[in-house]
């Protein structure tokens, strides 16, 4: 009977720990116009309206942990942050972040930036072969003959190019055209013609350490609910009204 008791005792002193995701953390960086903050500093954007219904969805208030691209992977990494929603799986970042399914979106459309005064067209890949531009892990990147140099984000990209560091940028088409209205940029950069569609699907990301990941079933019903209900898919088209 103590043996029986002990046992007990240690199934009620885990289960707290299987519950403890009293919240779902997201891990928040700016990434506009998909993340960003509206005119009172709160989170906006459909990225962030994706979370925010799949954690009601799965009864779990929802936190932001505001920091910069580097600083919330390592968040993911050390299980301080639960998810993240618009960044890539590298091989690195498979070693620490679970990638949902499925996918909220399957494909991006790239396009290309250069500075207002390079008289270089951009119109054909050939075209790029001369140039130093800022990686966006498309296809692309596995072409050796094109140099290239990586950034931490794409504000950080759009900086390089306009002070002449690097001759082109690519970036999805939504984004590069908001970072290229700021003030900052404005005048300074261009839309080159060349385009490229990036077919790599677009998932949620859990942190191995989250304590939500043995949910993760869970998390993957609601989400796989969410697509098949149109629920995503509205909140993608009214962000491109």
């Amino acid at each position: 009977m103590k043996k029986l008791i002990v046992l007990l005792l240690c199934c009620l002193a885990f289960e707290p720990a299987l519950a403890d995701a009293r919240e779902l953390v997201l891990a928040y960086n700016v990434f506009e116009p998909w993340k960003k903050l509206d005119a009172r500093g709160e989170p906006a954007g459909p990225y962030t309206e994706i979370v925010r219904e799949l954690a009601r969805r799965l009864g779990l208030p929802l936190s932001f942990l505001h920091c910069p691209l580097s600083r919330c992977l390592a968040a993911m990494q050390q299980g301080r942050a639960d998810l993240m929603i618009g960044v890539r799986p590298t091989l690195e970042r498979s070693r620490y972040l679970d990638f949902l399914m499925p996918p909220f979106a399957t494909s991006n459309h790239l396009v290309f930036y250069q500075r207002s005064g390079d008289p270089r067209a951009l119109a054909r890949y050939d075209d790029l072969l001369p140039l130093e531009g800022v990686s966006y892990e498309a296809g692309f990147d596995h072409d050796a003959r094109i140099r290239r140099e990586a950034s931490p984000g794409m504000e950080s990209g759009f900086r390089k190019l306009a002070a002449g560091r690097v001759d082109a940028l690519i970036v999805n088409a939504s984004q590069g055209a908001a970072l290229a209205a700021r003030p900052e940029f404005a005048g300074r950069v261009k839309r080159a013609a060349l385009t490229l569609d990036d077919r790599h699907p677009n998932r949620l990301a859990l942190a191995l350490r989250s304590p939500l990941h043995p949910r993760k079933a869970d998390l993957e019903q609601a989400l796989r609910g969410m697509v098949a209900d149109g629920t995503v898919a509205r909140i993608l088209a009214a962000a491109r009204r």
